[in-house]
Order: structure tokens, then sequence, then C-alpha cells
């Protein structure tokens, strides 16, 4: 059941919009080649007991991508074609699977890399028995964990194939935009793993969150080779949607030094949600303790942000995809999962909460009804709260959330499943409330921020939302920034950066005045500064 749990959630990572596309084993850097030559291939005959073990590491770890949830990865029967050295390749460092290498100890390394290149009369086969699992039930929580092989998951659909990123030389990279005309990019910091979140601080350093569960802190324009000491012991083995995921400052920093973090924590062989809160001293986080931990699992990312009265927003992702019953958790106000929360400071719930008080909700829950949150922000002109979300195939939706609303997640979507069925065939739907923007194809957005600085007085006002790829074309990650009228209805987009080619995860603007943006491309993402150009 362990291993099964392990593979149920993690099939939700990879079927969410906002996921990079698997490159090809062919498309591995030179260097990481190199380093994989180096180490030799087993001298001696392969154990059975070793390749066995590889087989139930694989089924846990890697069988969601390489067999069948992704038309893009190699398949286990292509990949039992493999050499050691290309399989050693791809898990070194610097290779294709770099980050999910990262999550095997030495020894589930090597029982991988024997099971999926041991001989067929080692009994290896040549497809993966937990794929073909049923809806089952766990025994600690009542509703049923996904099938990994819903019918409406991507294995039916043929995706375009996929190429690695281009790595980003030293810049400046000069573009141009309407009002602005001339923009100037440049990288503040490269060193990056899979970036989350930006803050700054009051000083003028600047906080980086990483996913693997590290926060690296940037002073005087230097990244600090050294992880930020005191942050909460992150569970990080669950794919891209679980691990560190933000950090917010207090309103009153400068006086009380608060820092809030959202993680996913270790529950047994699955996780929970949590928000944790700690001091900062100058040099580390202190002090530190969960504040809120959600009572179930299953549910991924989460974004904080707080409102200009003090109260801290924390957003939940729901089950992405998976069985009609899992998915329908977003649709219970007692539940967790597919939630806005609003928090007091100390993560108790407000009393003047749209749900406080009744006993068929959670007294912490803001808005309901939402599949996967990447960004939230506060709009300083209407003084509302701002997020974005993840469709798993077109209906991308920008929402303005209002107490007690409900956004429709999986009742009501301007989407589709990979497969191609609609979600919803009446998006219109009675009690539901309409997102404000709709993206059909999907930009997977992530991070947003209007635009309040004077660095740029033709955008002020505009909203800027960070796009990790339109629609199925792999490489097309971009900002896009949205105008509005005098009613905060959008009038007319614009995409910005689209020849970096470049996930981009998260976007702030800087106390500068300037716009900032981090890339998500895994060990080369960057944090990118953008100001006027020359």
């Amino acid at each position: 059941m362990k291993n099964l749990s392990l593979l149920l959630a993690a099939s939700t990572l990879a079927l969410a919009s906002c996921t990079s596309t698997p490159t090809t084993v062919e498309a591995a850097a030179p260097t990481a080649v190199a380093a994989a030559a180096a180490a030799p291939a087993p001298s001696g005959p392969l154990d059975a007991a070793q390749v066995s073990a590889g087989q139930q590491v694989f089924a846990t770890y890697c069988a969601v991508c390489h067999n069948g949830a992704d038309d893009t990865a190699p398949q286990l029967d292509q990949l039992h074609t493999f050499n050691h050295q290309r399989v050693s390749t791809a898990l070194s460092e610097g290779g294709l699977m770099t980050l999910q290498s990262k999550m095997l100890t030495p020894d589930q390394r090597a029982q991988v890399i024997a099971y999926i290149t041991a001989p067929v009369d080692m009994g290896r086969g040549g497809t993966s028995t937990v794929m073909t699992a049923k809806e089952e039930y766990r025994e600690d929580f009542a509703y049923p964990v996904r099938s990994a092989r819903d019918p409406r998951d991507s294995s039916e659909v043929k995706r375009p194939p996929s190429w690695a990123a281009p790595k980003l030389g030293d810049g400046p990279f000069d573009s141009e935009s309407w009002e602005q005309r001339q923009l100037r990019t440049t990288i503040v910091t490269r060193g990056l793993e899979a970036p989350r979140a930006i803050e700054f601080l009051p000083n003028g350093d600047t906080f980086i969150v990483e996913r693997a569960g590290t926060l690296r802190i940037i002073r005087d324009g230097k990244l600090d080779p050294k992880p930020v000491e005191g942050t909460p012991k992150v569970n990080a083995n669950l794919g891209i949607a679980t691990g560190f995921m933000d950090l917010v400052l207090h309103p009153d920093f400068k006086t009380n030094g608060w820092v809030y973090m959202s993680y996913h924590k270790a529950r047994g062989d699955l996780g929970s949600n949590a928000i944790y809160r700690g001091k900062w001293d100058g040099k580390k986080i202190v002090d530190g303790k969960d504040i809120f931990v959600s009572d179930d699992v299953d549910t991924f990312y989460s974004k904080l942000k707080f409102d200009n009265k003090g109260k801290l927003y924390a957003t939940i992702g729901g089950p992405a995809l998976g069985t009609d019953a899992s998915m329908m958790r977003a649709q219970k106000a007692d539940d967790y999962g597919g939630k806005t929360l609003r928090l007091n400071d100390d993560g108790t719930a407000p009393t003047d909460n749209p749900f406080y008080g009744r006993k068929d909700a959670n007294p912490e829950v803001f808005t309901m009804g939402h599949r996967i949150n990447l960004g939230l922000t506060m709009n300083p002109w209407t003084n509302e709260m701002w997020s974005t979300e993840n469709a798993p195939y077109g209906g991308d939706e920008v929402n303005i959330l209002r107490p007690g609303g409900n956004y429709g997640w999986p009742v009501s979507s301007e989407g589709r499943y990979y497969s191609g069925r609609s979600i919803a065939p009446d998006p219109s739907q009675d009690g539901v409330t309409r997102p404000h923007i709709t993206y059909i194809p999907s930009i997977a957005p992530s991070g947003l921020v209007f635009y309040t600085g004077d660095k740029f007085p033709q955008w002020k006002g505009n909203l800027f939302v960070g796009a990790m790829r339109m629609g199925e074309t792999p490489r097309t990650g971009h900002i896009e920034r949205i105008v509005f009228n005098n009613k905060w209805e959008p009038v007319r987009n614009e995409m910005l950066l689209l020849d970096l080619h470049q996930r981009i995860r998260d976007v702030e603007q800087g106390p500068d005045g300037y716009l900032y943006a981090i890339t998500d491309e895994g060990a080369d993402s960057v944090l990118l500064k953008i100001e006027p150009g020359k």
C-alpha cells in the first residue's frame, strides 16, 4: 500500500498543466555524459534481489512518467534497451533526471539501474503492475485515492515531443514591448535549483525558496552558498507539487521579524500541507513552529499572502486528477483540499470567516472549488485577493477571491481533461463564481503581481502573471502582462520574455520598483531583473 500511495500521489503531479514536459535521454548535457562515463558498469553478474528491489523503486518513483502517463518520456520497454552508462548519465548530477535522482538513496539508484538494464530472463518484465491498480481506500482516510491509470489522464493522448531548455547566456537580454518599448533583462544570480518564490527583505536582501527544502538568501547581489538555517523539515519526495512552496513576511516584519513558510510536511508515506512561522534574526530562522497543519493528505502546492488588515491567506491545491470522489473533495467545505484559507497571524481562524461556526465546514476556509493555485496577490486598489489557477488542458483561470465563493472545480471549468473530453459540458453552474480571466489554450499560470511602482509609469495598474508554457508547445514560458479598464475588466494582454524560452515560476515587484522573476528550469534556474531598456 505504501508504494501504491506514493505512485498515486505522484500521478497528479505529472498530469498538472504546470509541469514541465520530460525530455528524452538523448538530450543529456555533454558534462553529464562525461560524468556518467566515468562510472563503470557492474563487473559481476546482476543480483536478482537487486533487480527485484529496483522494480519496486521504479514503480514508486518512475512509472508515473515512464509507463503510460506521459508519451514524451521513454516508456519502460524502451528503457529496457538502454545500457548502464546511458541510464547512469540520466541519473547523474547535471543529467536530465537529476532532481528525480535526488529523491533516491545511492542504493535505490543502483537498484533501479539494475532493473532497467537487466536481461529479460531475470524476470524484469515489460510493464509495471502498480500502474494497473484500481481505486483503493486509505485505512486512515475516508475517501478513495486516485487511480494511476484513470481514463481521463494523458495516457490516451499523443503529446508533442519536448527538448531541453536553452541555457541562458550572460545577457543582458534586450526586447521591446507596448507602452514601455525598450526592456532590458539581466540575470541577478544563477545557481538556483527549482525555486518557487521570491521575497524581498527591508534591508535589500532577497529570500529565494527552493522546492527541495532550502531557503537561500541573496546579499549585496550575491547568492550565499549556504542555505538559511532554521527552516522546517520538508517532504519533497512526492514530486514537483510538494516540498517547500512559499514564504512571506509579516506586515510588521521590521518590528517582530516573523517569517511564514508553506511546505509539505511528512505524514507517513504521504504528507500534509503546513504553515511554519519563525523569527528572522538576521542570520537564521529561530523560534520556529507549525501554526497550521492540514488534517488530510493528497493535496499539493500552496501560496501565501497577507492582506492590508493583517490576515494571512493560504491556498491548498486540491486533488487535481483521479477518481470523481477524490476530486470532489474540492467541493466539500469540511475538506482542506482545493481551498483558500484565511488565518490570523497565529494560524487561528478569524471569527468573521464565511464558514466560521458551521458544523459542516472548516472555519479557516475562505473560498472553495479550486484545482491548483500557483499565484496569490492583493490588488492594492480594490483590496481584493487575486489568484491564478491551473486547469488540466486549457481553462486556466485568474480569479478574484470573494468570501464564501465556490470556483467550480471539478464540476465547472472551461478546460478539458488530457484525453480531450470536456470537464463540464456546461461550465455555467448555479452557485459557481466565474473566473475573471480564462486562458484557452493554457499558459500554466504561476505567480502574479500588480505593478505599483514608478520605474514603468505606463504599466502602473497592470497585472503581471508568470507563465510556464503555452498550450502543449514546449519552451514557451513567458510573463503575461494584462491591461485593465477602470472597472478592472481585462482589455488586452502581452507576452514578455517569450524569446528566453524559460518557465517563469514567480514574478514580483522589488522595493526598487523594478520587476523580478525566477525561472523554473531545475538546476539551471535563475533570478531575473527587468528594467527599462537603454
